[in-house]
């Protein structure tokens, strides 16, 4: 196999499961979130080996277009293809806790930062002081934005949906069974021994929190389990996520308030103007296979 395509929701596990089949394939290069063909066609004129992974909401309003990638219809010709689902109540909280480094993008300041870190440091010490819906509500009023509390579950509907029909195309990875170390599956159906490696490029360390599951017993309260399994329990049941026991406690800072204001330092580095010197290439961002020589 020299080629593979990863799909999946935002913030479901895409690019550590990207990043093990690129360290398990000799010499491939890793492309994240290409949004336009003209990727795919310039992609299709390269023979090197490389693992392309794609966000579905990127995609989601050009289905046709999507499904033409993942056949081969635009030149890429993926040898494999993987589809991940996660359990959308630790999706969500992933989401959660990394909206602020978007939020610093679009001109968030210090204060608005600080002033989210301080309650999500409040809910890591009095674990029941703070619901999720609550802490929604507290990011919306913070930073101005608009972020209703079933965003994420109607996103996983929609991609549920779309996964049930087109289940002959890939492979379906939970991520749960992924993080657990249960990937016979997966490499059986990509026909390659997987790295144990889990290390990312540092560019993307970022998106990494805690490569576990479950952290949303932890985090939720019974007023979230009431409003979220009223509405979607039945389909997060079809899906294998039947189980709303919770176990509210403190959580670890280091994926909650301390990993917010790690990742939303970066984000207000990258806004800095960069020193002059040589450019350091890293092959990772979609954009830079112009660089590649078509052959």
């Amino acid at each position: 196999m020299k080629s593979a395509l990863v799909i999946g929701m935002y913030k479901t596990g895409t690019t550590i499961v990207s990043s093990v089949i690129q360290n398990s394939i000799t010499g491939a290069h890793l492309f994240v979130e290409p949004r336009n063909v003209a990727f795919f066609e310039k992609c299709g004129k390269t023979s090197f080996p490389r693992v392309v992974k794609i966000l579905y909401e990127h995609w989601m309003q050009r289905p046709f277009l999507l499904m033409g990638i993942i056949r081969g219809e635009t030149g890429f010709h993926p040898d494999k293809t993987v589809a991940i689902v996660r359990d959308p109540r630790d999706g969500l909280i992933s989401a959660l806790m990394y909206s602020a480094y978007d939020c610093v993008l679009e001109g968030a300041s210090n204060e608005q930062v600080n002033e989210w870190v301080e309650i999500v440091r409040d809910k890591e010490a009095n674990p029941e002081k703070y619901s999720v819906i609550s802490l929604i509500d507290n990011l919306n009023r913070i930073f101005n934005a608009r972020c209703p509390p079933n965003w994420f579950f109607e996103s996983f509907m929609h991609y549920s949906a779309w996964m049930a029909d087109n289940r002959n195309y890939f492979h379906v990875l939970r991520y749960e069974d992924f993080v657990a170390g249960d990937t016979a599956e997966l490499s059986a159906y990509l026909g390659i021994e997987l790295s144990s490696s889990r290390e990312i490029d540092p560019s993307l360390q970022r998106v990494t929190r805690t490569k576990r599951s479950g952290g949303w017993r932890k985090m939720m309260l019974p007023q979230d389990v009431t409003y979220w399994r009223e509405r979607y329990g039945s389909a997060l049941e079809t899906c294998g996520y039947s189980d709303w026991e919770l176990h509210p406690e403190q959580f670890d800072p280091a994926v909650g308030s301390d990993y917010i204001l790690k990742i939303t330092a970066e984000a207000f580095k990258s806004k800095q103007p960069k020193p002059a010197g040589p450019a350091i290439q890293v092959w990772t961002s979609s954009d830079q296979l112009a660089n590649f020589p078509i052959r």
